[in-house]
């Protein structure tokens, strides 16, 4: 009996320890996805053909930390892959659904966000046990946008600082590889970084060897580039390269030189829609090196989406297909550099950002073969194949390409996508100077130049008139603040103009002013003053008549005023960005009461002891 029992203990034992080696053979057979999304990543920025002069700009000859040369070298490549809209929030949503924005209804920055009842390929990969996590360098990438469904982990939570509105590439990264060490450790896992770097080209960089480089785009792609290496590196060092599909993916491109006056948020010209697209296979075999595998034919965000249900063993074989636009799953190129799709198929573009900003109508376009369609009232048609820039639009009727532009005009019309017209020109009057003039401090004098000439063409365009009030309080242009404050009955700002240019008679009867010069302060007079910041800065420099504490009424105002300095900020940004975040839309970048108060002459002291106080804090 006391062998029988030893011997069911064994068996007991070696059949538990058999399941054990299945499941983490289970477990070890599942491939992780890391997908690296990034804003303005056009397929011109990354040029993989080390037989070029240049190479990718980052230095792909001599390959020293270029994580851009290693995913060329490991990857399948697609030449011409066309991101759904040009908007981040839908082109993330296309990539996590693998459907178009007019599928999944998300169609520009602003909300509401991907409803719950579309699956997202991180629920699917929930559901096979995967270890899931999505890290977001910042706006206009945030948890209202829908896209954390199936995700342990979205971390949106980058408190933006006034030197910093958006979490680098190499912080977010930093916080990723935390979360492999910390939380999916050995576990397949299903990753998203969003990076919004390369649209800050005012942000300072660095090199390894900490020489801080230019300020361009160019910069911010050497940065990114460097930074990828370091990811990369950190990957291999976990053990975790060989298991991991890496997809590197832009999600919009960028205007360029000729194709002025065009906005970037509607420009659906191939320099702002073809996208970089890069896939490093996890445990492939072994063959020659990805640089000479590369696929030409035309690819959608949403096929990327597709593709991610295919990666996890989702099987979508049994989905009613989309007739005018389909997509297509990229699994196939994997194993040989061919497609299974028909190379004229027409693929969808679009631009929700006219709807969102009150601009006109949805603005489409689509794509069939080498042929360009964009959907204007006055529609233009461009052979991109012949004309790589797409400055020479084709004849409408030209016979030899006319039943692909019947078939595009088709697919269109099938799903009531209206020619686009534009109602308010005073946006593209608004946005028409560059992020560079916005941001740089060195060229703030020029921008007021520019803005006073925008707005004596164009009178009584108030967005216009209050951003040149702001930079000409910024740059103590008294004469220019007078005169906006006059022609356009702004009494504060005139008041605060003519007593620095020490005018006589200056005067306004705002009942916040009128506390700076009361020799008593009164609880009435105090309630007649609707600005909380502006009593608070009361509170401060009349804390004597107050009998309250100088020093902690200091603080409490500094640190309000720094948010209103931040919201400032943000806006600034968001008008040199065209507009892209979904900030408050009653906020405007205008003077605040406070902010003029402050620059009285009576205050210079008070406010040059706030300003330095602010420029020393650590989170400045």
């Amino acid at each position: 009996m006391h062998s029988q029992g030893m011997l069911r203990v064994i068996l007991i034992l070696t059949l538990l320890f058999a399941s054990l080696v299945q499941v983490s053979c289970q477990i070890n057979d599942k491939k992780s996805v890391l997908i690296i999304a990034v804003d303005k990543l056009a397929i011109s920025d990354v040029n993989c053909n080390e037989e070029t002069e240049s190479g990718i700009q980052s230095g792909i000859q001599s390959g020293i930390q270029s994580g851009l040369h290693t995913l060329c070298k490991e990857s399948v490549r697609f030449t011409h892959a066309y991101t759904t809209s040009t908007m981040s929030v839908p082109a993330l949503a296309s990539l996590l659904t693998g459907l178009y924005p007019f599928e999944h209804k998300v169609r520009h920055n602003g909300g509401p966000g991907i409803a719950p009842e579309f699956e997202l390929s991180s629920e699917i990969a929930i559901k096979n046990n995967y270890r899931t996590s999505f890290f977001s360098g910042g706006a206009p990438v945030f948890r209202r946008s829908g896209l954390q469904q199936g995700f342990e982990l979205f971390d949106d939570g980058f408190n933006p600082q006034l030197n910093a509105l958006f979490r680098s590439f190499k912080k977010t990264s930093s916080q990723f590889i935390q979360w492999l060490k910390t939380e999916s450790m050995n576990a397949a896992f299903f990753s998203v970084i969003y990076a919004p770097d390369l649209s800050f080209t005012t942000n300072i960089t660095t090199t390894s060897l900490g020489e801080t480089r230019n300020l361009s785009f160019e910069s911010q792609i050497d940065d990114f580039n460097e930074n990828l290496f370091a990811l990369i590196g950190q990957i291999k060092k976990l053990g975790r390269w060989d298991d991991t599909t890496v997809i590197l993916v832009g999600l919009n491109g960028h205007n360029i030189d000729e194709r002025l006056g065009e906005l970037e948020p509607t420009n659906l010209h191939s320099e702002n829609t073809q996208v970089a697209l890069l896939i490093k296979l996890a445990a492939i075999k072994k063959r020659d090196e990805a640089i000479y595998w590369k696929i030409d034919q035309n690819v959608s965000l949403a096929d990327v989406g597709r593709t991610l249900f295919d990666l996890l063993g989702e099987d979508l074989t049994d989905k009613k297909e989309n007739q005018n636009f389909p997509i297509h799953s990229l699994t196939s190129t994997f194993n040989k550099p061919m497609i299974n799709w028909p190379e004229d198929r027409t693929i969808l573009i679009e631009s929700g950002w006219p709807i969102w900003r009150s601009m006109g109508s949805l603005k489409t376009a689509a794509i069939s073969n080498h042929i360009l369609y964009i959907n204007n009232e006055s529609p233009l048609l461009y052979n991109t194949l012949l004309d790589r820039l797409e400055v020479n639009p084709l004849p409408l009727l030209q016979e030899s390409i006319l039943p692909v532009t019947k078939s595009i005009r088709e697919a269109l019309q099938a799903h009531q996508f209206l020619p686009y017209s534009s109602h308010d020109s005073d946006w593209k009057i608004n946005l028409s100077l560059p992020f560079n003039r916005w941001m740089k401090p060195e060229e703030e004098p020029l921008l007021l130049r520019d803005l006073k000439q925008l707005n004596r063409a164009h009178t009584f365009n108030m967005d216009l008139v209050h951003w040149t009030g702001q930079i000409a309080l910024n740059q103590r242009d008294w004469e220019t603040l007078k005169e906006l404050g006059r022609r356009y009955k702004i009494a504060n700002w005139q008041y605060v103009a003519e007593k620095n240019l020490n005018i006589k008679g200056a005067h306004t009867s705002d009942p916040c002013f009128e506390l700076l010069g009361l020799h008593q302060l009164e609880s009435s007079n105090l309630k007649k003053c609707p600005d909380p910041l502006f009593l608070e800065m009361i509170d401060w420099v009349r804390s004597d008549s107050r009998s309250l504490i100088k020093d902690a009424q200091k603080k409490k105002f500094e640190r309000s005023y720094k948010y209103q300095l931040l919201d400032q900020i943000t806006d600034r940004t968001n008008i040199a960005l065209d507009l892209n975040w979904d900030t408050n839309l009653e906020s405007s970048f205008a003077p605040s009461r406070t902010q003029l108060a402050l620059n009285l002459p009576e205050l210079s002291k008070i406010r040059a002891a706030l300003y330095k106080s602010i420029m020393n804090a650590e989170d400045f």
